[in-house]
């Protein structure tokens, strides 16, 4: 969970370099600030309300205390209504002619809809930006009864992982009710419905909300030869060409016309035009009746494979900033010095001294959170599936009470970070146990990275031990 704001001291090697953002934002921080200045011109009575209700009202929830939202997520949602509300910006050309600051940036190939990106640092709260972007929607549509704003969304995550940590969001609309998003007025306007992959439709209400994850709309491959090895790993494989539907999703938002509101999460998965992602989003659009009313991509990492953001980024929160403002954790960098690699074929033995110091270093982030009822977990990266069995077996018998038995959990996983299909099951529990006190797990092993939705509180500790690459 986001952490309160608090002013934090600034290093300089991490934070002198010039933080470079995509083409709009700029101009859009300006535009979005002077609206807020005029008390909001422009915008629907409902949505009046419910941005006084979330920012300007006192909350306090239960058994928490004093809630308020954080500034840069105010600054979020205040953008994406801006945009769709008051400017009627409902096209990529549109947005680059009016706000971007170069006049030579590609225009999409498909642009028949709004589509926004929302770039925000992992770990700063973008699931609590989407759900107030999908009660604007709502109750523009119900309230105001405009053909234009959207009953009904389908949010889309990029694999297993990122789509169980959503769950414990969406489920049961847990969200909308956690969290204060619905104003008391509007409440009994409120029929919603959130659906999870494989479960049937229920009795009818008037909004819905359908979760999944894209490798459930077609077939993935298991290799991509397309893209450079390095894009490959942090972008995750393109989808195949060639598909197959195997989630029923599509008929139902068909039936329940439109328009229809579609959120990416981890989005930077649809950088490319033309893979099946799009492809799904665009036989969605044609399948609806009125359409997409928005594509809504979430994500800390809004780049082509060269390296651009994305220029339809709307809002910009970076990492650097994020740690200024100590939402994040402050990365420190250990260096262990007077140890290095010893010559062998077993990963154990070869980085022994650098496992010892990890565990070490664990131990004393496990003895500074015990009075605070917080545990820790050591995260270890290899190479390949047998180090990864090498080096977890070693830690097990080395440390039987900290990481023996279920305390250490292995995950093989390929190149680009896909949980392999033998372990999702074990992963899909620590990822929504991990951070709640469930789960008996002090180390994860994974082979290379695990990509999307392992952005912990409780991982503390990072070891990669990779040839050629020790961090």
């Amino acid at each position: 969970m986001a952490r309160k704001k608090t002013t934090a001291p600034q290093g300089p090697a991490l934070f002198d370099v010039k933080t470079i953002t995509a083409p709009c934002v700029p101009a859009l921080r300006a535009k979005v600030n002077a609206w807020r200045a005029e008390d909001y011109p422009g915008v629907t009575a409902t949505t009046r309300r419910l941005l006084n209700y979330w920012f300007l009202t006192d909350h306090r929830l239960p058994g928490a205390g004093r809630f308020k939202y954080h500034d840069f997520q105010r600054h979020a949602i205040e953008t994406l209504i801006y945009l769709y509300e008051v400017a009627k910006v409902r096209r990529q050309k549109t947005l680059l002619e009016s706000f971007a600051v170069r006049p030579d940036l590609k225009l999409l190939q498909y642009d028949d809809f709004a589509r926004y990106c929302v770039k925000m640092a992992t770990g700063t709260g973008k699931t609590k930006v989407m759900a107030l972007a999908i009660v604007w929607q709502y109750f523009n549509a119900t309230a105001e009864a405009r053909d234009d704003f959207a009953k009904t969304f389908l949010v889309i995550a990029p694999n297993v992982i990122v789509f169980e940590r959503l769950r414990t969001d969406f489920a049961g609309k847990s969200i909308f009710r956690h969290d204060p998003m619905i104003p008391p007025e509007l409440d009994i306007l409120w029929d919603f419905e959130c659906y999870l992959r494989g479960e049937g439709e229920r009795a009818g209400s008037v909004g819905a909300l359908y979760l999944t994850n894209i490798q459930q709309m077609h077939d993935r491959p298991e290799a991509d030869d397309d893209e450079p090895d390095v894009m490959t790993a942090m972008l995750g494989p393109k989808p195949q060409a060639n598909t197959q539907e195997v989630e029923d999703f599509l008929p139902r938002l068909a039936e329940r016309g439109g328009p229809v509101v579609v959120i990416n999460d981890e989005a930077h998965h649809t950088h490319d035009e033309e893979s099946e992602w799009n492809k799904t989003i665009r036989r969605v659009h044609a399948a609806v009746s009125g359409g997409l009313a928005a594509q809504l991509d979430f994500t800390a990492t809004p780049r082509h494979t060269k390296g651009q953001l994305f220029s339809w980024t709307v809002f910009d929160y970076p990492l650097k900033q994020a740690i200024i403002d100590n939402i994040v954790k402050r990365p420190l960098k250990g260096v262990a010095k007077g140890i290095a690699e010893q010559p062998s074929q077993m990963a154990s033995t070869r980085y022994q001294a650098y496992l010892t110091a990890g565990v070490e270093r664990w131990k004393e982030y496990r003895d500074q959170l015990a009075p605070l009822g917080r545990k820790p977990v050591l995260f270890v990266m290899m190479n390949d599936t047998a180090e990864a069995d090498d080096v977890g077996d070693w830690l097990q018998k080395k440390y039987p009470s900290e990481f023996g038995a279920d305390r250490l959990l292995i995950i093989h996983t390929n190149r680009s970070g896909e949980v392999a299909v033998k372990d999702l099951d074990a992963a899909r529990r620590v990822a929504r146990d991990v951070d709640l006190g469930k789960s008996p797990i002090n180390c994860i092993v994974s082979v290379v990275m695990l990509r999307e939705g392992w952005d912990m509180p409780s991982v503390t500790a990072i070891m990669g031990l990779m040839t050629g690459r020790l961090i």
